[in-house]
């Protein structure tokens, strides 16, 4: 979306990259640090990149420079918006088309729309279903030639990377609000440490849960050879 051009900071080239994709059709590809002067865009478009563009970049579009964010903005600014909202239990998601300013996900926005996740879905595919409502979102701005700015509304919210804490995972919780949980971040291949007021288990993956009494932070083999332990509405196996 550059003029057929690709610009390219610090990503490794594969088939299913844009870089792939680039090199498929022999489209010409620069680093931003060696971007020549010369070059301006139509659109510069930004998806899931980690460094803050400058005002000189930003303003070589001539319709517009837009982020493709994966959360409803305001809340949920950051760099890993999808681990928050598993974290918090949203089972709704947002995506946002944004226009880019010096300030981190807080341009005025294009259009947005939700995606309700399934049930313990994976990091991976949820990525992909994000990114797929996120291209929609741009493709119909892009062909219709119209790049709405509307105000973001209200403070909004903003997460840095999750620290050590946020693999914490209280037994107080919903035993789906876990399991969803555990299930969209386990691809970060960082343990998950399930925790009580008394004691904390250490788990890498949820194989699944049941909604029945439990005692909370109770650990256990069920009758089917499972482990799992107590939530505040469940088991959860692991």
């Amino acid at each position: 979306m550059y003029n057929d051009h690709i610009t390219l900071n610090m990503i490794t080239p594969t088939n299913d990259t844009i870089i792939g994709c680039a090199r498929k059709h022999e489209l010409p590809m620069w680093d931003l640090s060696t971007l020549p002067l010369a070059v301006q865009f139509d659109v510069l478009v930004v998806a899931c990149f980690p460094n803050r563009l400058s005002e000189s970049i930003l303003d070589r579009a001539q319709y517009a420079s837009v982020n493709i964010h994966p959360s409803k903005l305001p809340e949920y600014r950051g760099p890993t918006p999808l681990f928050w909202q598993l974290r918090d239990g949203l089972s709704v998601v947002g995506v946002t088309l944004h226009h880019m300013t010096s300030t981190i996900d807080s341009g005025d926005i294009v259009s947005q729309t939700e995606i309700e996740l399934p049930l313990g879905i994976s990091g991976p595919e949820a990525n992909r279903l994000l990114s797929k409502s996120g291209a929609d979102l741009l493709l119909k701005a892009v062909q219709n030639h119209i790049f709405d700015r509307k105000p973001q509304i209200g403070k909004g919210s903003y997460q840095s990377c999750p620290t050590s804490k946020d693999w914490h995972i209280p037994t107080s919780w919903p035993v789906i609000r876990a399991f969803n949980f555990i299930r969209g971040v386990t691809d970060w291949g960082i343990p998950f440490t399930l925790t009580t007021e008394a004691d904390s288990l250490s788990v890498r993956s949820a194989t699944g849960f049941t909604y029945d009494k439990s005692t909370v932070g109770c650990k256990r083999i069920n009758k089917h050879g499972q482990h799992e332990v107590g939530f505040s509405d469940g088991w959860l196996q692991f």
